[in-house]
């Protein structure tokens, strides 16, 4: 993923630099005066990494992030090893030798191995496996009906998309924006918004925006008392989490900004989670932040879903965020 964003910065004629945890800074200069936005999508996904190998040559595994266990049992994933990358299964105890309490339980995840089919210790470690390699889930992207994109990791790839194609319609239109805008890809947000609590010492912005995969409950088992997401209704605006609360002038002008270009716009109170807005919010002596989201149906798993269209109008919502943010803006935004 920090490849592919630079690649994108690069050909795009940005300034590049990183932190010192690998997030990935692109920055598109305004005027000498302008005010500072930073523009935050996480390119870290929940996986695992390995904790060691048994005897038998089945690795045991350490997650990354917030899985459900029944979400691990019988899925595909690679091992990323010095050698290359090595495929594996999670195994899963056959239904025909299963006692009857094992039909319905959920195994948890410290049972749970992957065979990459080595028959020993040796023979793995010969494929290049060693504690602490990463363990990234396997599955394919694919298009469904309607408009509908299902894949792995849209948390946060779908925010990773939002933020380069936010950055080739503003070099398309070829207007300067009346702002400095920091394009930054954080690492480690699924374990702490680290790469956020470190990059945003380097952008030391005005105003933040974190770009986000959101949590749609538009389906059965789904529940607004959960989340309040719809895929297909629009962009979605974060108004609380966990970790923060959006600031009130900001959300009403991206409101404000949605009516007058009638552009669809969700809003989302959430009483889990957190996001790199939070630390956007917190740099020097507090920022302007808020969380902005695509709707997104089965975070955390092998395969979540979005609505093409949601992205499509986040993305116009941006550009117009964004053309409308001068120092004047961003300074009233600021006042208390």
């Amino acid at each position: 993923m920090r490849d592919i964003l630079m690649r994108h910065f690069r050909s795009a004629g940005v300034a590049v630099s990183t932190d010192g945890l690998g997030s990935v800074i692109g920055a598109l200069p305004g005027s000498s005066d302008a005010p500072r936005i930073m523009l935050a999508a996480h390119m870290d996904e929940v996986g695992a990494i390995v904790r060691y190998i048994n005897q038998e040559g089945f690795v045991k595994f350490q997650t990354l992030g917030g899985w459900f266990d029944q979400a691990l049992v019988n899925q595909r994933w690679t091992i990323l090893t010095n050698k290359g990358p090595i495929s594996g299964v999670s195994g899963l105890i056959s239904v025909h030798v299963a006692a009857p309490s094992d039909m319905t339980r959920v195994f948890p995840h410290d049972d749970i191995f992957i065979d990459v089919g080595a028959r020993s210790k040796e023979e793995a470690e010969r494929l290049g496996i060693r504690p602490g390699d990463a363990v990234v889930p396997s599955s394919s992207f694919t298009v469904l009906s309607n408009g509908r994109y299902s894949g792995k990791a849209m948390d946060d790839r779908v925010g990773c998309a939002m933020m380069l194609e936010v950055l080739r319609r503003l070099k398309e239109e070829g207007t300067k924006p009346p702002n400095t805008i920091y394009f930054v890809g954080t690492v480690q947000e699924e374990i702490g918004l680290t790469g956020a609590h470190t990059a945003v010492q380097v952008v030391k912005p005005d105003l933040g925006i974190s770009l986000e995969a959101g949590i749609a409950a538009d389906h059965p088992g789904g529940k607004p008392e959960g989340a309040q997401e719809r895929l297909g209704e629009g962009p979605v605006l974060y108004l609380a989490d966990a970790a923060m609360l959006a600031n009130l002038k900001l959300k009403g002008f991206i409101q404000r900004i949605a009516e007058e270009n009638k552009i669809p716009l969700q809003t989302e109170v959430l009483s889990g989670g957190a996001e790199d807005s939070a630390e956007l919010q917190k740099f020097g002596i507090g920022k302007p932040a808020v969380n902005f989201a695509v709707a997104t149906r089965y975070l955390h798993t092998h395969n979540s879903v979005i609505d093409r269209a949601d992205l499509d109008r986040s993305v116009d919502l941006l550009v117009r965020i964004l053309s409308r943010l001068d120092s004047k803006t961003v300074e009233e935004i600021s006042r208390f």
